[in-house]
C-alpha cells in the first residue's frame, strides 16, 4: 500500500474543518495529524507535526493564510481551501499544489490529493541526491526519476531503471520508506511501480488488470489490489 500523506487542516471556521475532516477520513491515502483554527496555532502545529500536506484557508481571523506559508518551515505541499476565488493567482505564484473552493466536493478533494502527491514528487525529484545500484557488477548512479519498478529479492531490492536492471542491498520496506510519499504504487506483494512511468492500463485474456509502462514493459496487478490500483491510475489520466 502507498504511504498515507500526513495532513494538517487550517481553518478558523470549525464547521468547515469538520466537513473537510469527514471527507478526508474516508480516504485511506490521507491521515490527519493536526488541526488549527488560526495562523499562530497553524505555525505551531506545522512545526511540531511536519506534515506532507496542509489544507489551508486563505483568510484567517488573525492574518491571511499566505503569511502562514511564508513564516512556516518548508511544507512539501499546500492545498488552499477557500470561498474566495480571487486569491488563486497569488496562491499559485506561491507554489500551491492546488486551490479548491468551498463547499468542498469529495471528487474535487480526491483530485487535490492527487495533485498534492504529484507536487511532492516533483519537488523530491529536483532535490533527491540519487541512489546507486549494482548492474552486472558495476555501481551505477541513478536519480529516482529513472526507476520504472522495484521488487523484493531476498536481502536485496531488484530495480528496473532507464539504465537497466540492477540490485540495491536493502530490505524492501526500508527502500520504500526512502522514497517520497506518493512516488510509487504497490501493484502486488513486494512489487512497486513508479507512478510517473505509468503509460496506460489494460487487461489480459483472463480479464486481469495489467500496467503498461512508458518503456512498454507490462506488469500484472494482484487481484487483491486491482480496485485500488485502477482508482489511482484513473486519477493519473
Amino acid at each position: 500500500m502507498k504511504k498515507a500523506l500526513q495532513a494538517v487542516l487550517v481553518d478558523d471556521e470549525e464547521y468547515c474543518r469538520q466537513d473537510l475532516s469527514e471527507l478526508l477520513r474516508k480516504m485511506s491515502e490521507v491521515r490527519i495529524v493536526g488541526e488549527a483554527s488560526n495562523a499562530k496555532e497553524a505555525r505551531r502545529i506545522i512545526h511540531a507535526k511536519r506534515p506532507d500536506v496542509v489544507f489551508l484557508d486563505i483568510q484567517l481571523t488573525d492574518g491571511d493564510g499566505f503569511r502562514v506559508l511564508t513564516e512556516a518551515e518548508r511544507i512539501p505541499a499546500v492545498v488552499a481551501v477557500t470561498a474566495f476565488p480571487q486569491h488563486a493567482v497569488k496562491g499559485f505564484s506561491m507554489d500551491l499544489a492546488d486551490y479548491i473552493l468551498k463547499p468542498v466536493e469529495e471528487k474535487r478533494l480526491a483530485l487535490a490529493i492527487h495533485r498534492a502527491r504529484d507536487h511532492i514528487l516533483l519537488r523530491s525529484l529536483r532535490e533527491n541526491p540519487g541512489i546507486q545500484i549494482d548492474i552486472n557488477g558495476l555501481s551505477t548512479p541513478l536519480t529516482i526519476s529513472d526507476i520504472f519498478w522495484a521488487k523484493a529479492s531476498e536481502n536485496y531490492v531488484e530495480v528496473c531503471s532507464t539504465a537497466g536492471k540492477g540490485l540495491i542491498r536493502s530490505t524492501f520496506q526500508n527502500f520504500k520508506k526512502s522514497l517520497p510519499a506518493g512516488f510509487t504504487l504497490e501493484i502486488s506483494r513486494g512489487l512497486i511501480v513508479a507512478r510517473h512511468q505509468i503509460k496506460q492500463w489494460g487487461r489480459d485474456s483472463k480479464g486481469h488488470l495489467e500496467i503498461i509502462l512508458k518503456c512498454n514493459g507490462v506488469l500484472k496487478v494482484s487481484k487483491r489490489l486491482q480496485k485500488e490500483v485502477l482508482q489511482q491510475i484513473e486519477l493519473l489520466h
